[in-house]
């Protein structure tokens, strides 16, 4: 009964603490942008190649009176009433009559859809049937497009190069940063919020750049520290950590879909066991702050880049080698065509989508219903994957010296074979001599190089658009090269090569304003919860429009005047007043601005699955610091930050599932930010996970190691967690929690419970 008694108080005090945290906001539901362009890439051309001849406006008549060309269509269903239910594939008449296995609602009636196709409909189904169409034709750029017109956009405009505006309250301005964002606020009749505390002010920057709360030492530093530039070396000291190229290199891996495992059709997944050296190499790009235009030109040509000399290009182009690369699963006549278009999109939707905010992959089988960017320019980009190879083992070592290698492996195998003959032979003296010949060039052996998963030229042909998507109907061969919108004039044809290297220095080149816009907003997304423009992977008309488009622009200059340093542009928001606001609300702030557009405060964020592990780890003191290697197979057993574990895309074990349940984005495509949601089954693991309650025991041990007095405990334990001592309140109520039973010998179980209920609360989980 005592164990009982102990659990129940657990649960007692661990819902006492979890609901009194400072300032807890409930998540706003997230909007499915990431589902609206799956259905804009994947789900309407789909649904247009094969459904609207018969179900559409156009269709005359509207077979079974089932329309699929609108929103309201598919809801209202047809004769036999709706086809879909959100969130449900298996029971939504639409997947069965594409799985043929009704013969009187087989659809379509000419010949069952490619595997590939269904499992598309049903991953749609099953995210809720995410679909912006009305009822109402929109206005689409089909059609001629007016080029002039259409570079006007904003997003395609020079970066505006303006001073920034002036706010009537200089006192409060640290950076131009603050005078973008005040002058807003002006206009609004919005104060800001009031400064946080340094202790807020730490735990947030530490949380933010490394993924790690302060340590208690650091604390007492910056605390300590009362000088004019105690937070510009706080900064320093943090953008010099090992752990901000762990953090911020995760970030990047969002981007560009990195997995450990590839996806070959929809049924087999194989391991990829060199793909840990292109996250160690972002990773130590982040760290090294390697020029942005240099990261970006690395991942699509690096190979190209000094070749045989520039190990680090090798790697670097797992970008593009770490995707999907699908093949044939023997299920329809068209499989190696299906597969070879679904490799190419991943590509092309990964650079567009990842460097330039642009959905290109909405172009795969008609021109962009909403941008311009027309079918020809799909096909341009296309063209130059279609020229690019993988490669399984690349040696990241010069042919010279794999060739040395092979010299010493030959003269190894010949001396091995003479000595199989001389022991034939019985020749003593002749053995012994060929037995230390053979050690000698065994020991001499240069060892195995090491290997990536990479990629390289094979051919510059320019490719052939295909007709709504259907490679086995080519339509007019297009050029290699960059997207019309992005270019002054006629885009010129590329033609080195795969033109991957022309791509690259394309995507970075002064007239493309794209690339600094959309890479500074991912920075600011991940400083303040959402970027200036909330749909950071689409800057295009389904996207939002910026919240200050001025500000954009200022720190995409900045970013380029300071040498492409990503690191520069941290110290600018880092070092201004607006990041440094609190989490502070009034009712007129939540009034006017509820949804704190105008940044009036700083937004109270969950941190991520990462930062959340992680920082368990490191509070715990079992944290293992070591920067990179292969993947560790289970995030539950290893002690290794969350950023080594391995990610799979089969989603079949343990880590996986752990990885889902705390938003963790799926590896299958690029991901544009995380979503934020909160289920029971996020605080039951909290609660009944062995990794949360061996660390929580892991931590109670050291506590006791350091003091047997409670009340020094809790000091500690505090400081750890929170950054600050406990409350006259916190200590009453863990002083009632441990005199409820007489103390034993060894209190660690107590503690023990103690400390997941701290590790669980909402302070914990969440950045202020």
């Amino acid at each position: 009964m005592k164990l009982l008694s102990h659990h129940s108080r657990f649960l007692l005090i661990s819902l006492a603490i979890v609901c009194s945290g400072n300032n807890w906001l409930p998540a706003a539901p997230p909007v499915d942008r990431e589902g609206v362009l799956f259905f804009e890439a994947k789900i309407r051309p789909l649904l247009v190649k094969h459904c609207y001849a018969c179900h559409s406006r156009a269709s005359d008549p509207v077979e079974g009176g089932l329309r699929l060309d609108t929103r309201a269509g598919w809801k209202k269903g047809g004769d036999s009433g709706p086809v879909i239910t959100p969130g449900k594939a298996s029971t939504s008449r639409l997947l069965k009559a594409v799985l043929y296995t009704d013969e009187d609602l087989a659809m379509p009636p000419d010949a069952a859809l490619p595997v590939t196709e269904i499992n598309l409909l049903r991953e749609w189904i099953n995210r809720g049937a995410p679909d912006p169409r009305t009822n109402e034709i929109p206005k689409t750029t089909t059609g001629p497009i007016n080029w002039a017109a259409a570079r006007r956009y904003w997003a395609f405009r020079p970066l505006d190069t303006s001073p920034p505006p002036k706010a009537q309250d200089v006192s409060w301005v640290r950076t131009p940063i603050d005078q973008f964002i005040l002058s807003r606020l002006d206009q609004a009749r919005l104060a800001p919020a009031p400064r946080a505390d340094r202790r807020s002010l730490l735990r947030r920057i530490s949380l933010d750049i490394t993924g790690l709360p302060p340590t208690p030492r650091e604390q007492a530093a910056f605390s300590s520290d009362r000088s004019p530039g105690a937070w510009s070396r706080v900064i320093e000291r943090l953008l010099a950590s090992p752990a901000y190229g762990e953090r911020w290199g995760r970030h990047w891996l969002d981007v560009v879909r990195y997995a450990d495992d590839q996806l070959k059709n929809e049924y087999f997944y194989r391991s990829l066991p060199h793909a840990w050296r292109y996250r160690d190499w972002v990773v130590r790009a982040f760290n090294e702050d390697l020029p942005y235009d240099q990261f970006v030109l690395q991942q699509i040509a690096g190979d190209l880049l000094d070749p045989p000399h520039n190990p680090d290009g090798i790697v670097a182009v797992g970008m593009l080698g770490l995707g999907l690369l699908y093949q044939d699963d023997g299920g329809t006549p068209d499989g190696v065509a299906i597969a070879r278009a679904e490799t190419l999109d991943d590509r092309v939707d990964t650079v567009t989508r990842g460097l330039l905010g642009l959905t290109v992959s909405c172009a795969r089988c008609h021109d962009h219903k909403f941008d311009p960017i027309p079918t020809s320019d799909y096909y341009s980009l296309a063209g130059i994957f279609n020229n690019t190879g993988y490669v399984e083992s690349a040696p990241l070592v010069t042919p010279q010296a794999v060739k040395r290698r092979q010299a010493a492996l030959d003269y190894v195998t010949s001396l091995s074979t003479a000595l199989e003959a001389a022991e034939k032979k019985g020749t003593a003296a002749r053995q012994a001599d060929l037995a230390t010949a053979l050690a000698i060039a065994v020991r001499a052996t240069p060892p195995m190089p090491a290997l990536a998963h990479s990629v390289k030229d094979t051919g510059n042909k320019d490719m052939a658009i295909a007709l709504r998507g259907n490679l086995r109907k080519p339509g007019p061969v297009v050029p290699r090269r960059f997207l019309q919108a992005l270019t002054p004039g006629p885009p010129p044809a590329f033609t080195s090569g795969s033109g991957r290297l022309e791509l690259g220095r394309s995507i970075t080149s002064p007239t493309n304003p794209l690339a600094a816009r959309v890479i500074v907003n991912r920075l600011w997304q991940h400083h303040f919860g959402r970027g200036l423009v909330a749909t950071a992977s689409n800057f295009g008309s389904l996207g939002a429009r910026p919240s200050h488009a001025r500000l954009l622009d200022w720190l995409a200059s900045r970013l380029i005047a300071a040498q492409w340093s990503l690191k520069q542009v941290h110290r600018d928001i880092l070092l201004s007043a607006t990041y440094q606001l609190s989490t502070k609300t009034t009712p007129v702030q939540l009034e006017t601005d509820a949804d704190n557009l105008l940044l009036w405060r700083m937004p109270l964020r969950r941190l991520d699955i990462e930062a959340w592990r992680d920082s368990i780890l490191a509070v715990a003191g079992t944290l293992d610091r070591r920067i990179g290697g292969p993947a560790s197979s289970s995030l539950l057993t290893t002690s290794r930050r969350t950023v080594y574990g391995a990610v799979r895309r089969d989603n079949q074990t343990a880590s996986d599932a752990l990885l889902r349940l705390f938003d963790f984005p799926n590896p299958r495509a690029g991901s544009g930010g995380r979503a934020t949601t909160t289920v029971p089954q996020q605080q039951l693991f909290a609660l009944n996970s062995p990794f949360v309650q061996s660390q929580a025991h892991a931590l109670a041990q050291h506590l006791r190691q350091e003091s047997r007095h409670v009340d020094t405990r809790l000091d500690r334990v505090f400081r750890l967690l929170f950054a600050r001592g406990p409350t006259d309140s916190e200590r009453s109520l863990a002083h009632a929690f441990f005199s409820t039973t007489p103390a034993p010998h060894d209190d660690t179980g107590l503690w023990s419970q103690y400390c997941q209920a701290l590790l669980v609360s909402n302070e914990f989980l969440f950045r202020p």
